[in-house]
C-alpha cells in the first residue's frame, strides 16, 4: 500500500512538473497537438471576438500568433487604419482555420508572421511551409488586391526559451525566401533585423520568445515604409 502511494505521488509529481514547467514558457497550459489549438479557451474568445467585429474593408492586417497579438499597434501606428489578428499560441494549423474572417476585410496590406509554435510542436518545416503555402493561396484567392508581406520567423533566446531553437527556426526560414517568390508576396526579414549572432538579444525580450516594447518599436519602424 505504501509502495503503491510513493508511485502514485511520483507521477503526480512529475505531471506538475510538466505542465508547471509548460506554464512557465507560454502562459498559459495549452494543446498536446498543434491542430488541436482551436480548442484552446483563448484562441475561441477570440476568434469569436473577431467575428463578431464589424467589416473593416481596406484595413492593414497583421496576423499571428503570441509575437503579433502582443503588438499594441493603435499606439504603434497612430493614424493606421489596422487591426491586430494575432491569436496567443496560435499556429499554422489554427491560421487556415480561421482565414475567412480575415479574407471577408478585404485588407490592402497582410503582414503574416507563424510558425514558431508549430516548432514547439515539433512539426517539420516542410509541413510548417506547406501550411503557410495555403495560408497565402487561400488569402489571394479570396482577396487577390491584397499585398501580403510574409515575414520571417523572428530568432528565440536559448538562455531562455528551449522549445523553438534557432537552428529549427532556421529551416523554416530558408524556405520562406523561394516561397514569397513563388507565390507572388514580399519577403520582410524580420530574423535578420532581431538576430545577433544567431539569437534573439536580451534587451529584446524578457522570456526569450516574445518580442518586448523596445523591439515592438523596432518591428514597426522597420515595416512603417511599407504601409
Amino acid at each position: 500500500m505504501k509502495l503503491a502511494k510513493y508511485f502514485l505521488a511520483v507521477i503526480v509529481t512529475a505531471v506538475i512538473c510538466v505542465f508547471g514547467m509548460h506554464w512557465h514558457y507560454t502562459g498559459r497550459i495549452t494543446w498536446a497537438k498543434p491542430d488541436n489549438v482551436i480548442h484552446d479557451p483563448y484562441y475561441m474568445t477570440k476568434q469569436s471576438m473577431f467575428n463578431n467585429a464589424r467589416t473593416n474593408e481596406g484595413c492593414v492586417i497583421f496576423l499571428g500568433d503570441s509575437i503579433t497579438d502582443f503588438l499594441n499597434l493603435d499606439e504603434l501606428l497612430p493614424g493606421v487604419d489596422a487591426l491586430n489578428r494575432g491569436i496567443a499560441g496560435d499556429t499554422t494549423f489554427g491560421v487556415l482555420h480561421r482565414l475567412d474572417e480575415v479574407i471577408r476585410h478585404k485588407p490592402s496590406k497582410l503582414f503574416l508572421l507563424i510558425g514558431v509554435n508549430d516548432i514547439a510542436y515539433g512539426v517539420s518545416p516542410e509541413k510548417i511551409t506547406d501550411n503557410i503555402r495555403q495560408i497565402i493561396t487561400r488569402i489571394k484567392e479570396g482577396s487577390p488586391e491584397t499585398k501580403i508581406y510574409l515575414q520571417t520567423i523572428t530568432p528565440t533566446n536559448s538562455a531562455l526559451y528551449k522549445q523553438s531553437p534557432n537552428d529549427k527556426i532556421n529551416a523554416v526560414n530558408k524556405m520562406l525566401k523561394p516561397l514569397a517568390g513563388e507565390l507572388g508576396c514580399e519577403l520582410v526579414d524580420l530574423n535578420s533585423l532581431f538576430s545577433e549572432n544567431g539569437e534573439l538579444p536580451a534587451r529584446y525580450t524578457f522570456d526569450g520568445l516574445h518580442i518586448n516594447g523596445e523591439g515592438a518599436k523596432k518591428w514597426i519602424d522597420f515595416v512603417r515604409p511599407l504601409l
